[in-house]
């Protein structure tokens, strides 16, 4: 009696032990059958996957609105999930909020959604990106704060954005940041300034902003400048002449 006592007390906590492995095992990587299951529906919803060699999903690129709220819920399950677009959807906030548990994303582009008014707070998890493109949102300032990929950020698009010169101090943290595209924006050299001694700065996009002759002598302080686009602005000619005397590997295109 005693013997079958300790036996069923043995195998009571194997099973618990068990159990908590198999609950880890649930809540880390998704099983092979829930990835089956998660690209199957994808796939029947009408979302473009990529696979890589071995067949894992890698790349979507949904730009016409394939993705709605509930298939957002399944992209969690695709933990290769590099690369992700997403365009001209219906999208909510309760829909987009699953990217949180994505982390392995390092690129990711959503443009022509209406996020108007979202804080967004679910970039914060994103800590992998190299690449990220919130191009015409309607989002403000306030997202940027929530962006952690500090030190492997390199590509940042943000135009369309109802963005100000008081929100350009978050970008300075990206140290790395090589790509910066602020076009339609009412971005000023003010908000410029903020950019100087951004040393890996490589290309900048300012096209339809309030920037002026002037404001190009910021772009002195950032020595890996090497193309500027500034079609729309109020910027001469002479101003533009001036800048590439002194820098001729300065393009800036109007």
């Amino acid at each position: 009696m005693v013997f079958n006592f300790k036996r069923l007390a043995l195998v009571s906590v194997l099973t618990v032990l068990f159990s908590c492995v198999a609950v880890q095992k649930g809540d880390g990587i998704p099983s092979s059958t829930s990835i089956d299951k998660a690209v199957k529906k994808l796939t029947e919803s009408g979302v473009p996957l990529q696979k890589d060699p071995k067949g894992n999903v890698r790349w979507i690129e949904a730009k016409k609105g394939e993705l709605t709220d509930e298939s957002m819920g399944l992209l969690p399950l695709l933990p290769d999930l590099e690369w992700l677009e997403i365009g001209k959807s219906k999208l909510t906030a309760r829909g987009l909020k699953h990217l949180e548990k994505c982390t392995a994303l390092k690129r990711l582009y959503i443009h022509h959604l209406d996020l108007e008014g979202e804080d967004l707070e679910w970039l914060s998890a994103l800590k992998q990106l190299e690449a990220l493109s919130l191009q015409h949102t309607k989002i403000d300032g306030g997202v940027l704060k929530h962006i952690m990929a500090i030190e492997s950020l390199k590509v940042l698009n943000l135009s369309g954005n109802p963005l100000n010169d008081d929100d350009m101090a978050q970008l300075s943290r990206f140290k790395n940041l090589e790509v910066l595209a602020l076009a339609d924006t009412n971005i000023t050299g003010l908000g410029i300034s903020k950019l100087q001694g951004m040393a890996r700065l490589n290309e900048l996009n300012i096209e339809r902003s309030g920037i002026q002759d002037y404001d190009l002598s910021y772009f002195m302080s950032m020595p890996n400048l090497r193309i500027v686009y500034a079609e729309g602005c109020n910027i001469s000619q002479l101003a533009i002449g001036q800048v590439i005397m002194r820098f001729p590997s300065l393009p800036i295109f109007q």
